[in-house]
């Protein structure tokens, strides 16, 4: 856990000597740091004759090697690393990665090993053999079920795309449950592809409802790259109904002032990753909440260039098109901080 925040009445009975036994238990509150990040196509370094795209394969439209492969995989270690603080990140969960690999990678190969972090991931159907996956420190988190929910077309087959990561842990004395996701995209175009959205919020709200009836105080963080606003119908969809666990919808923080959106494109910048959660995690009498009632976008200076075309600042993207760039990502990380009311007793 983050270090406890301590009354100042805490701390003057710890050096009241004899005092300090007589006096009853104080609330101390603990922290855990939950991010997520849309990594931009980070594949392995390797041939995989069993997916049919192949452009990140050696010798594909990309030209990805092993390379340009450590650069990426330098890149997310940073992010993780300064988005984490020192203390690192409890949980950060990724889209667009290949496979289970990647993630053991980076906690093997980067200094991220130092604080013994778990995977917990699942092969998707996705036609590109993308996923989404997550990491966890096993000293703060601790998953009781790990589950991949798939999308579904109206034949009940499943869609190749990424599935939705359910994931239902221990954290301090509570139980939290996490949805990752990683809706499928605009290309294509938005009409043609809003239908597929809406697919996956319907498939995400009628699993959360399932919970919410049985638990109408679960506490719920909804996490990833939704492929759309939140005045689009899918996120409309999670969001808009008034019954169960009641799903609100955090307001953006900037932490560094640089930009007002998680992605840019030639219209400006939008807010594509966010993280939503239960109502009652914003409550100041929830045992589970939501600091500062906001999430976090992540807008260090580092992740940024000037944007020549369309004026200020853009993400420092990996490629443009087919031409590698050499930076970070084309979306922020965005996090969250999530506060525990326990009972400290001297």
């Amino acid at each position: 856990m983050r270090k406890p925040v301590i009354t100042g009445l805490f701390l003057l009975l710890v050096f009241g000597g004899e005092v300090l036994c007589a006096q009853p238990a104080q609330p101390v509150k603990t922290f855990l740091r939950i991010g997520f990040y849309n990594t931009e196509n980070y594949f392995d370094p390797f041939a995989d004759s069993t997916i049919m795209y192949s452009q990140f394969n050696p010798g594909g439209d990309h030209h990805w090697s092993a390379a340009r492969y450590k650069t990426k995989r330098q890149h997310i270690f940073k992010v993780t690393t300064a988005m984490g603080g020192w203390h690192g990140m409890d949980i950060m969960a990724f889209a667009e990665i290949e496979n289970r690999f990647i993630l053991e990678d980076l906690i093997k190969s980067t200094p991220l090993g130092e604080k013994n972090y778990g995977i917990i991931h699942f092969e998707s159907h996705d036609h590109r053999g993308i996923d989404v996956g997550m990491i966890y420190q096993k000293a703060t988190f601790h998953p009781i079920l790990g589950k991949a929910i798939h999308l579904l077309d109206t034949a009940g087959n499943i869609l190749h795309t990424r599935d939705i990561l359910y994931v239902k842990g221990i954290a301090g004395r509570d139980t939290l449950q996490l949805f990752i996701n990683h809706w499928p995209s605009r290309y294509g175009g938005l009409m043609a592809t809003v239908s597929l959205r809406l697919r996956a919020a319907k498939t995400l709200r009628r699993t959360v409802d399932s919970i919410c009836s049985e638990n109408p105080n679960a506490h719920i963080l909804i996490l990833g790259d939704f492929n759309e606003t939140i005045a689009d119908k899918g996120l409309q969809w999670v969001a808009g109904y008034k019954n169960g666990c009641n799903i609100f919808t955090l307001p953006p923080l900037y932490d560094f002032g640089k930009t007002s959106g998680s992605i840019k494109s030639k219209s400006g910048w939008t807010i594509f990753d966010r993280i939503l959660c239960s109502k009652n995690m914003t409550s100041i009498h929830s045992p589970v909440l939501v600091v500062g009632k906001s999430f976090h976008i992540f807008d260090a200076p580092f992740l940024l260039e000037k944007d020549e075309k369309y004026m200020g600042l853009k993400p420092n993207r990996t490629y443009n098109g087919f031409t590698y760039h050499g930076g970070f990502s084309d979306h922020l990380p965005v996090y969250i901080d999530i506060g525990f009311q326990t009972t400290h007793r001297p």
